[in-house]
């Protein structure tokens, strides 16, 4: 799989064990990869990769909270800084557009649906490997009227899926939503009226991109905005 023939060694984070057995049944058969690691949590991940050294990660998505390192979307960013060359394929079991369109611009290179993942994964490594990014035939909706933008020397810019979009407004109400709230108990605790917090419930969906409650509190979850 590397473009130069060597070995590339790979680290697998999933929660799950029989994924991770999955993934090295998938990736046995190259024969030019080597497994060199394995995590269950964000916090177990970022110890491997600090004494594994390795030339692509493949992580779950959604992983647990309990070591206090978190996941989604903050453990993402964290280790796009800390090894920013790395190339990295994201499994995830979410169909949400917002996300899909974050994990990019967070700078992922792969994103594949465990649901295709039998099917897909080996494509997606073979198109990282060689400096493409690979997003899985699912999730290509998400992306297909949207582009990221990456003009050399510019600062980031906020894109659709990211809470900068949001107003200040929008993303309160998104974050007590999330937290449990109904809208009528998000309008007696912010003295709005439950009209604008409907509205402002809405329009923030409408700007992420999401279509579905469950979808908004998957992307507050993966934000850190609960």
């Amino acid at each position: 799989m590397s473009p130069n023939g060597a070995i590339t060694r790979i680290v697998i984070a999933d929660d799950h064990p029989v994924v991770t057995l999955g993934i090295r049944a998938l990736v046995k058969p190259l024969g030019d990869v080597e497994v060199v690691g394995e995590a269950s949590s964000g916090g177990e991940l970022l110890h491997v990769l600090a004494g594994a050294p390795c030339e692509l990660l493949i992580t779950d998505f959604s992983m647990p909270y309990e070591d206090g390192s978190g996941d989604g979307l903050p453990l993402l960013r964290r280790l796009r800084r800390d090894h920013p060359r790395l190339p990295i394929i994201v499994l995830t079991m979410l169909h949400n557009p917002a996300l899909t369109r974050g994990m990019l611009a967070v700078g992922v290179n792969g994103l594949v649906s465990k649901v295709a993942m039998m099917k897909e994964l080996l494509l997606a490594i073979g198109a990282v490997m060689n400096g493409r990014t690979y997003i899985c035939e699912a999730m290509r909706e998400h992306v297909a009227d949207w582009t990221l933008p990456r003009a050399a020397g510019e600062a980031a810019q906020p894109v659709a899926g990211d809470p900068a979009v949001l107003s200040q407004r929008e993303a309160e109400v998104v974050r007590l939503f999330a937290q449990g709230m109904s809208v009528t108990q998000i309008a007696e605790h912010l003295h709005r009226s439950v009209k604008t917090v409907s509205q402002q419930k809405n329009d923030a969906m409408r700007k992420l991109g999401v279509t579905s409650n469950t979808q908004l509190f998957e992307y507050a979850r993966a934000y850190g905005l609960i």
